[in-house]
């Protein structure tokens, strides 16, 4: 087929789909579609000599495949948006890892995870739309999430890191100084407060009070301390988990990426005990056994 056929095919499908999205979530899909996945797949008909059948059933997965991905991303795009949330802005980029804005869907994004991980499962089922693009994005996409939901839950263990994070609304100067009076605050209740109460209790005779206050505050102290290792050893695997997390990661907002870097930093994520779902690691086999130096996200292909 040349190329003139392969557009009469698509065409129909394009505007199709352009109707039933909607001008708003259309006009971030579309770019996607075509300029970078339906070029891809038609350089694949013409290779692989598929018929118009083919081709066209190829681009009715392909199309289905890139909206069920923007709403994965966007579980916010049909909704009517507050000051709390943002109308998506693009299909999807490469984030800016912040993690004092984790789960904050005044980012523009707001994903799905599981629905991702259902997009990530149906375009592996179907090898004849496979694409740099979808490759990217899939991964691009998945590691963020774990990583933006990791980074969430490491902020949550304790109440002063997640509330002053919340609080900062990902203003570094505003978080560490609310922390600071959190910690002060925090400081006088634990190791001052009980000794003062003690103290009043026997100043004023209540002696059998007193000492009880002082027990409480004693065996608390205590229970801090045989507690401290473990607490140490949990904050410690966190941070090398959430930092082996990040280094793969930031290989994916590369321009061009090497694959085999990109399988040691998984290999390493995973002996570390990251936890990252078999997509990943589908995709990048594919990325290995075509070049194992170079992929870049935007040739077409």
């Amino acid at each position: 087929m040349d190329f003139n056929q392969l557009d009469e095919i698509a065409e129909p499908l394009t505007d199709h789909w352009a109707e039933k999205l909607g001008a708003d979530v259309h006009e971030l899909v579309s770019p996607v579609w075509e300029g970078s996945i339906l070029p891809s797949l038609k350089a694949k008909a013409r290779a692989d000599g598929l018929t118009s059948e083919q081709f066209r059933d190829s681009c009715v997965h392909a199309i289905r495949l890139a909206v069920d991905l923007f709403d994965a991303l966007h579980d916010n795009a049909h909704l009517s948006f507050t000051p709390a949330t943002e109308k998506p802005r693009f299909y999807w980029i490469h984030q800016r890892f912040d993690i004092l804005r984790t789960n904050d869907a005044k980012r523009g994004i707001s994903i799905q995870k599981d629905a991702l991980l259902g997009a990530a499962s149906e375009y592996l089922g179907h090898p004849a739309i496979r694409t740099n693009k979808f490759d990217w994005l899939l991964l691009d996409a998945i590691v963020f999430a774990e990583l933006d939901a990791f980074a969430n839950y490491v902020m949550g263990q304790k109440w002063s890191t997640g509330l002053a994070a919340t609080i900062a609304d990902g203003h570094q100067p505003k978080y560490f100084a609310v922390l600071a009076l959190f910690r002060v605050v925090g400081f006088a209740f634990e190791y001052c407060l009980m000794p003062a109460l003690a103290y009043l209790a026997f100043a004023r005779g209540h002696e059998t009070t007193g000492w009880l206050l002082t027990g409480f505050w004693a065996f608390g102290l205590l229970w801090k301390l045989i507690g401290f290792p473990v607490r140490w050893k949990a904050r410690r695997k966190n941070r090398e988990l959430l930092t082996r997390l990040l280094d793969v990661y930031q290989l994916l907002g590369n321009s061009t990426i090497s694959p085999r870097m990109l399988k040691d930093a998984l290999d390493e994520a995973t002996a570390a005990g990251v936890v990252l779902d078999g997509a990943v690691f589908s995709i990048v086999d594919r990325l290995r056994a075509r070049d194992v130096t170079a992929f870049v996200p935007t040739q077409i292909g």
